[in-house]
């Protein structure tokens, strides 16, 4: 086999860190995760030690690079990727302080009133394109300086994930991209900066924001020390990199608002690709920075997808593989049994914090087929929620590409086309498609590709699904009846909240 020039990208999600080599018309040449812990030390509370990103990544380097296929000398440029919304207080030199407060992580519902209270919410959507919640990063900081004010004081910056892991291997620290910048709700969406009015507002010092450039954008070369620990050569040119939900758009050849992606992994999303931000009236869509800085996704998030199935599944001792070939046997309705997947509180339409899950209809007939199969369409349902908004908004994606370790499910691919009532297309290589993306913006900062829209092209997907009519029709009945489970459930979660709070 003739040697090929090569992408490496690494990419941080919920519960390892991937690194993979692409050839530069898209193909994965060899990949390898390396897994890690999230720590949970309290409920609604979520964290990860950064220092287990950059173990992780010496570990996955190591093992791609083994067995011949991928060749260092070959390796162009290294793209990154990192799950968003993050909380990462670091020093002057980059070491971070404490533990990440990740995107699922809901400490912070105090410190969103707080906010409320200085500055409409209708300012701030305006302004960032996001409501204020406790998901994202601002409220996170916000919690850190007034419940660690000592820490706060020390923090030279707030970083997302692959922000820590880039300076690990340049040394340069200090600086994001827009994507994750947008996604802190302090970024002026428009102007492309942060809004230092708003951080001062809210009593946040500026200074401890870091500098935004463009995903694409070269940002170093490999340090001597980093290029010794990954096996890799010193001065390996490495671009600033993207939130992966930003580089999941471009690895799923997503352009423009005439296709969306759905991607479902730990949390699940629906996302577009808008020439700028789309507001909602009604604050329940996200507007977040492309890669170039200059387009916006439109997205709406299911904060608990695939972690859900997982939940489940862990407690009824169920292997995925098994699993699905039972609920496959199951009628659509799971035997009239609705799961509503709140178990981290819900971001698209909800917003609410307090929101937990919940199974409905359950009998003593029911066995565990059927309560995986109703999370299965739990989660379908509430993308449907997301897509009805879509359709208020004036956007009507054509095609839909389905992203994410669900995307693998045929019975869970099945399911999405019925619930929506609409042809999917699965990805080719659903689980890479975040890693693409990453190495699509390394490659145009190389050189490879002369734009984004031209890198978007090596992105290819399987033959589309269409839906059964007849199981589609049964979905079109319950969805209204699931629909009315948020609100006739809100005010049980808001009392169970004062309980939890005991």
């Amino acid at each position: 086999m003739p040697e090929m020039d090569a992408i490496l990208v690494y990419d941080i999600g919920t519960t390892g860190l991937k690194c993979a080599a692409f050839s530069l018309s898209g193909v994965e040449l060899r990949s390898a995760t390396s897994t890690y812990r999230t720590f949970y030390p309290e409920v609604g509370r979520a964290e990860q030690d950064a220092e287990d990103f950059w173990t992780a990544a010496v570990e996955a380097t190591g093992r791609v690079l083994s067995g011949g296929a991928v060749k260092r000398a070959r390796i162009l440029t290294i793209g990154l990727s990192g799950h968003m919304n993050g909380c990462l207080p670091v020093d002057g030199e980059g070491r971070p302080l404490c533990r990440e407060i990740i995107h699922s992580d809901s400490r912070s519902v105090a410190e969103c009133a707080d906010i409320l209270r200085t500055v409409p919410h209708e300012t701030v959507y305006a302004l960032t394109g996001n409501r204020v919640d406790e998901h994202l990063s601002l409220p996170k900081i916000l919690w850190i300086k007034k419940n660690r004010p000592d820490l706060y004081r020390k923090t030279a910056f707030f970083l997302n994930s692959k922000d820590w892991l880039r300076g690990r291997l340049t040394g340069l620290g200090g600086q994001t991209d827009y994507s994750d910048a947008s996604l802190v709700c302090a970024m002026d969406l428009r102007a492309g900066a942060w809004s230092r009015t708003l951080l001062k507002e809210v009593g946040l010092d500026p200074a401890k924001f870091p500098e935004i450039r463009p995903s694409a954008e070269f940002c170093g070369g490999l340090s001597r020390e980093a290029a010794r620990a990954l096996g890799l050569a010193e001065g390996l040119p490495v671009v600033f990199g993207g939130g992966d939900a930003a580089c999941a758009t471009r690895g799923a050849g997503v352009t423009d608002t005439s296709s969306a992606y759905a991607n479902i992994g730990s949390s699940a999303w629906i996302s577009t690709l808008a020439e700028g931000p789309v507001m909602d009236p009604a604050m329940r869509m996200q507007n977040f920075c492309d890669l170039d800085g200059r387009k916006c996704n439109v997205c709406g998030t299911v904060q608990s997808a695939g972690i859900a199935v997982d939940w489940a599944l862990s407690l009824i001792s169920g292997d995925r593989a098994a699993m699905d070939e039972a609920v496959s046997s199951v009628p659509p309705g799971s035997d009239g049994i609705l799961f509503a997947p709140y178990l981290m509180g819900e971001r698209t339409p909800h917003w609410d914090a307090n929101a937990r899950g919940c199974f409905v209809g359950l009998s003593l007939y029911h066995g565990r087929a059927a309560l995986i199969r109703a999370v299965y369409e739990g989660v379908a349902f509430a993308l449907r929620d997301v897509f009805g908004i879509y359709r208020e908004l004036g956007m009507s994606p054509c095609g839909l590409t389905l992203l994410g370790g669900g995307a693998r499910s045929p019975v869970w691919r099945g399911i999405v086309a019925e619930v929506l009532g609409r042809p999917v297309l699965p990805h080719a290589s659903p689980t890479n498609a975040t890693c693409l993306g990453a190495a699509m913006a390394a490659g145009t900062g190389a050189g490879v590709w002369r734009s984004l829209d031209e890198a978007a092209l090596i992105a290819k997907t399987m033959p589309e699904e269409t839906p059964d009519p007849g199981r589609a029709a049964v979905y079109d009945r319950l969805y209204p009846i699931y629909s009315c489970l948020y609100e006739r459930m809100k005010p049980i979660f808001d009392e169970l909240a004062l309980i939890r709070s005991f």
